[in-house]
């Protein structure tokens, strides 16, 4: 099992049309966004340098900050968004066309679960492999101690049902709040305060559930509260854990700040994760990773696939800057 998670920075349709510089193009790495996206998410051999990181396609993909339009929280989408999740599909099925040339049942046939709106005018996108999935149900998920709307975003969660061995499972896709202002010992106080609210939900009191999306925050990370005591995050998620390390970065920059030193020139905070409840998942055995696509870039076309950041890491910066602010996380057990 594979999935991938990844803020696309206000995705809609016509972003997934966009494309790089020629000098970019040169390289192979996807034609406009949407191929760039569905190379990562399809396991292509792009990306097949990156330690840690197969080159199996992604059974769910969750895509966070979708836009649509409308605010109504668990109201329908509308806008640009079901065009957005038709394209995402339509360039997965033609990359596992190329992968599985011929084949009229390959063992990833991608579907989508319709969007809900979880707050001001974004979604959060599942798209999931119907071959080795089978979906049971969707939901915008309320604060179950007082009935009221996750704030200011909601979670958007689904079940599914392994079909190989007739398990259920459920992932749960979020936007946190950003950090805030008040000095360094309250920054992170938005988002920290949304996670700790997060247990409150039906999701967290089910088993097999994967938490996931831009938490704007690291399990490491604290505040000062009024009675100057540190608060941390994930508070009362209990049993939830995660094998990313302690502040692995995942935030794009929008420029290069060669006053740090690799990766942290390009990339500024560790904000995105995926966390779960799952027993039966060990450290030796899965494998999560957040995907450095400027760092692990590579020279497709060139002799040897020669890793490029060194020499164009301005264009690397700018172009992924083209396809979002921040890294996919994925997680393979």
């Amino acid at each position: 099992m594979k999935i991938v998670s990844w803020n696309l920075r206000n995705i809609g349709n016509t972003k997934l049309t966009n494309t790089f510089t020629q000098k970019y193009l040169g390289f192979g790495l996807g034609n406009d966004v949407a191929d760039y996206v569905a190379g990562l998410v399809m396991g292509s051999n792009r990306w097949n340098a990156v330690p840690n990181l197969t080159t199996n396609p992604a059974d769910i993909f969750i895509v966070i900050e979708l836009k649509t339009g409308g605010k109504k929280k668990g109201g329908a989408v509308s806008g640009t968004c079901i065009p957005t999740m038709n394209n995402l599909m339509a360039r997965l099925t033609t990359m596992v066309g190329q992968r599985y040339p011929g084949n009229p049942n390959p063992p990833y046939q991608y579907q989508y679960v319709t969007p809900q709106i979880i707050g001001y005018h974004e979604a959060v996108g599942i798209i999931f492999n119907n071959a080795s999935l089978q979906f049971n149900a969707s939901a915008v998920l309320r604060n179950t101690q007082n009935n009221n709307w996750i704030t200011p975003r909601s979670v958007f969660a689904a079940q599914f049902t392994v079909r190989a061995n007739n398990t259920s499972f459920n992932v749960a896709g979020l936007h946190a709040p950003p950090p805030g202002g008040g000095g360094a010992n309250l920054k992170y106080r938005p988002p920290i305060d949304y996670s700790n609210v997060l247990h409150t939900t039906t999701a967290a009191a089910a088993a097999n559930t994967f938490f996931m999306g831009d938490f704007n925050t690291d399990p490491t990370y604290t505040y000062t509260n009024g009675a100057n005591q540190p608060v941390h995050p994930f508070t009362n998620l209990n049993g939830f854990r995660t094998f990313l390390t302690p502040v692995t970065l995942s935030s794009v920059r929008t420029n290069v700040n060669n006053a740090f030193n690799p990766p942290a020139n390009y990339l500024s905070d560790a904000y995105d994760n995926i966390v779960f409840n799952v027993p039966a998942l060990q450290q030796a055995t899965t494998r999560q990773i957040v995907v450095d696509m400027i760092g692990q870039s590579r020279n497709m076309n060139g002799m040897n696939t020669p890793n490029v950041s060194g020499t164009n890491l301005k264009l690397l910066v700018n172009a992924y800057n083209t396809v979002s602010d921040h890294m996919p996380v994925v997680i393979e057990f």
